[in-house]
Order: structure tokens, then C-alpha cells, then sequence
């Protein structure tokens, strides 16, 4: 994409590198006094810009789909205790869509969407001898970036349960694996052949 929207993006990203970087909030705002209602309307340029690219409906079923098939194939593999899939924002972006996540905006961060360094993490659970699975995204929030703490059980990162549209999850956030398989699997049969 080129074009304003891709420049906001742009400057937008910058400055919320910036934000992160420089102790000093006046420094890093160029003189400026911002609230942290302004840093997060600046950083929102940038979920605004994955949005347009990443996140519509067609869009994202199209540009997930692969990772999205791995992710089925982790999921589903017999035995697997652990995997790990790196990507960026944009595969956030793209596989929640396609996912057809809950709208959402997450707390103790400016980036409301996709945070810098954002995980989204999947864990299968076996209780009562049924499989479940809840999907998390794991962020540092805003003050741990710019403070550089490490995090620990006493410093821990900020965990926010997502939620699928048309599924029905329990008292505590976890879904029916079937549902879970069934949500992927309707994903990638979205993509066209």
C-alpha cells in the first residue's frame, strides 16, 4: 500500500519506537506533554493500517492461511507438548480475523490491537477427560517496555483471554477443542483454491 495511510503508519510507528525508547515522555513526544490518551491515538494509526491490510475478511483468510494450516497441524499433532511459530503483527492480525476473533482493546498498553512483541498462545488443556484450549494474547504492557523490567512472577506480562465469535467459551475463557478445530479448519476451507 502506498499513499498517506502507509506514511501515518509509518510516522506512527517511529513514534511509538520512540515512546518505548526515551525514559523521558517529553523527549519522546518532541517537547510535547502527551497524555496516554494521545499516545494511543497515535499508535492506533497503526492497528487502523493493519486492519486495512491484514483483516478483512477475504483478505485475512487469504494471507493467514498458511501459517494457519501449521498452526491446525501443531494443534493436532499427537503427543506435541509444545510448539513455538514466530511472525509479526501482521499474522496476529491476520489469523484473529480469520479466526473471526471478538472485537477487543487491551489494557495497560497504547497499542490496543497488536502490542510489540505480542503472542498469541494457545493451550490445550485435558480436564475431566475433556480436551479444551484457550487463546490468550501475551503482551508486556506499556510501563514494562519503557521501564525495561524484566518480567517474573512478580513483574508478569499482561495475559488478555480472547473470545470467537459463534463459540461459546466457559467460565473460564476455554473452548470444546472440536470448536476450536472446526473454527480452523472453516478458515482454511475460506481461502479459494
Amino acid at each position: 500500500m502506498n499513499g498517506s495511510l502507509k506514511t501515518a503508519c509509518q510516522i506512527s510507528d517511529a513514534l511509538v519506537l520512540q515512546y518505548f525508547e526515551e525514559s523521558d515522555p517529553v523527549k519522546a513526544a518532541f517537547g510535547k506533554n502527551l497524555t496516554a490518551e494521545e499516545w494511543e491515538s497515535i499508535a492506533e494509526i497503526k492497528d487502523v493500517y493493519g486492519d486495512v491490510l491484514f483483516s478483512a475478511p477475504l483478505i485475512s483468510v487469504n494471507v493467514a492461511h498458511p501459517l494457519l494450516e501449521e498452526m491446525q497441524r501443531e494443534l493436532q499433532t499427537e503427543g506435541r507438548e509444545f510448539s513455538f511459530l514466530c511472525g509479526h503483527d501482521s499474522n496476529l492480525a491476520s489469523v484473529l480475523a480469520s479466526l473471526e476473533a471478538e472485537d477487543y482493546s487491551l489494557p495497560n498498553t497504547i497499542e490496543k490491537r497488536t502490542p510489540i512483541g505480542a503472542k498469541l498462545v494457545i493451550s490445550k488443556w485435558n480436564k475431566a477427560g475433556k480436551e479444551l484450549i484457550s487463546l490468550d494474547l501475551v503482551y508486556q504492557k506499556t510501563e514494562q517496555l519503557r521501564g525495561l523490567t524484566l518480567l517474573d512472577d512478580q513483574n508478569p506480562p499482561e495475559i488478555y483471554n480472547l473470545r470467537l465469535k459463534g463459540l461459546t467459551a466457559d467460565q473460564n475463557g476455554m473452548y470444546q477443542a472440536a470448536d476450536i478445530f472446526a473454527c480452523f479448519q472453516k478458515a482454511i476451507n475460506s481461502a479459494p483454491k
